[in-house]
């Protein structure tokens, strides 16, 4: 409840400052899309770390494309603004919510975190600034995937939030790279890595005595998430005569394509559909690589579950996780989208146990860089940053 004492989570870091707004008991209010698993993880930690109330306003109570199952807001306000939704896709949705004007007027807020661009956060923003109350702007967004470098609508809403912003929120390189392009200062932008809803189990199981060679994970479609192109690794090892036991956690338009496709070329493979938070530790430690053959995501969580689980990791260039983690920090494999090259790649990780120990320390040591305590670190500078 507003102004009631909270625990303090353990999210303090060198450098950092005290207390975080304690001046005021005005909150800090975050508008977003819609809650997600790993979101509801943070926003109750990062409750606990400031010593103001801490509000979400959500657009939408949830996407219909996310199958997720969440529990009610904990340590937090939250509520739905009313407005206009279009949900496009999986990955696209558009938000109208004209209340988040009046909800902002009525909380008085100490600072407001946009998360992302619509035409929702645009009318945040210019409240905010009629409201002289300063905000920031959190974005995953990259160059790479960013829809304001080919539509005029889009890259309009970004010009109308970045330049404003007192600070921003990123979890990359390329974030911070697209906040620039738009007129946010660099010096402004406070790393908050994205990281897994869940934690692996303290002792996980051996990867050679796991049942799965191989695990596929997320929304079974081709443009986004390469499910095709996975279909057609699996079948090239098999050509080569070393057919895989197969794993895949996700539901998607593919999935009947990619189950007689399998079947056709003697590989057995499971089949999970949709997994809950809970279910993706099993999955992710029942397979000894995890392939993620992005064709476009801004960073891929799922790359987190899968290291965090003592899971090898082969991945294509195009999402900030392989960029970024895999490849800057030596964690995992990154490779160009060619089929041979990845069947060949997939075999020689498997035959080579002291190889993928190798990156399995390596990513043991850079984890506590992607993970919740940064997350809050970083919005707690970030808010550190208005004083």
């Amino acid at each position: 409840m507003p102004g009631a004492e909270r625990p303090k989570a353990d999210v303090s870091g060198p450098g950092l400052p005290g207390p975080v707004l304690s001046a005021t008991a005005r909150p800090v209010v975050v508008v977003t899309g819609a809650l997600a698993p790993y979101t509801q993880v943070l926003y109750r930690a990062l409750a606990a770390a400031l010593d103001a109330p801490l509000t979400v306003l959500a657009c939408a109570a949830r996407e219909p494309a996310r199958q997720w199952q969440l529990a009610a807001a904990d340590g937090y306000g939250f509520s739905v603004l009313p407005g206009l939704r279009w949900h496009r896709d999986a990955v696209r949705n558009l938000y109208v919510n004209p209340g988040v004007v009046l909800r902002l007027a009525a909380l008085r807020p100490a600072a407001v975190i946009l998360n992302d661009f619509s035409p929702t956060m645009a009318m945040a923003a210019l409240a905010a600034r009629a409201l002289r109350v300063p905000y920031g702007i959190r974005t995953d967004g990259v160059p790479e995937t960013d829809p304001g470098a080919r539509s005029p609508a889009h890259r309009a809403l970004r010009r109308a939030i970045v330049p404003g912003a007192a600070f921003g929120l990123a979890p990359s390189e390329g974030s911070r790279t697209l906040l620039a392009s738009y007129g946010l200062a660099p010096e402004r932008v406070f790393r908050a890595p994205l990281f897994p809803a869940w934690e692996a189990a303290a002792a996980l199981p051996d990867p050679e005595t796991r049942p799965y060679d191989v695990l596929f994970c997320g929304i079974l479609n081709e443009e986004v998430k390469g499910a095709r192109f996975f279909t057609d690794v699996m079948r090239a090892c098999a050509a080569a005569g070393r057919p895989l036991r197969v794993r895949v956690a996700g539901d998607g338009p593919l999935r009947e394509e990619m189950a007689a496709r399998l079947a056709e070329a003697g590989i057995a493979a499971r089949f999970d559909g949709y997994l809950a938070q809970a279910a993706l530790a099993e999955a992710h430690a029942s397979a000894r690589l995890l392939l993620f053959p992005s064709r476009g995501d801004v960073w891929g969580i799922v790359v987190n579950e899968a290291l965090q689980s003592g899971t090898a990791v082969l991945a294509s260039p195009h999402s900030g996780a392989a960029r970024e983690w895999l490849a800057a920090r030596g964690c995992g494999v990154v490779r160009p989208l060619a089929v041979e090259d990845w069947a060949h790649e997939t075999l020689a990780l498997l035959d080579d146990p002291g190889r993928r120990a190798r990156l399995r320390e390596a990513a043991a040591r850079t984890m506590p860089d992607f993970s919740l305590a940064r997350a809050v670190e970083g919005y707690r500078a970030a808010l550190a940053s208005l004083r």
